[in-house]
């Protein structure tokens, strides 16, 4: 994707602390807790990013089936016959 620098993505929780972030090209921050293992935290960062990926790929199915689902009207070709007269 040229002319798009790095890319963030970035988990926080409802007070806006950061929870998890990974920067495109260069690392993961990962865990900021050890305790997100267990209390449950770190299977809502995977749900959060999954619903995240989902949403983005069906984003991108409907831009592609906007582009490539067009079917052109072809126009049966024609026949003349006596008088020029022609016949669909």
């Amino acid at each position: 994707m040229s002319g798009i620098a790095n890319l963030t993505v970035t988990i926080r929780d409802e007070a806006e602390v950061i929870l998890w972030s990974y920067q495109d090209g260069i690392s993961a921050n990962g865990l900021t807790s050890m305790t997100y293992l267990t209390d449950g935290t770190q299977q809502r960062i995977i749900d959060a990013l999954l619903a995240a990926l989902i949403e983005a790929r069906g984003q991108l199915r409907r831009a592609t089936l906007n582009v490539t689902n067009v079917i052109p009207y072809v126009r049966p070709t024609t026949a003349e016959i006596d008088h020029s007269i022609p016949i669909v």
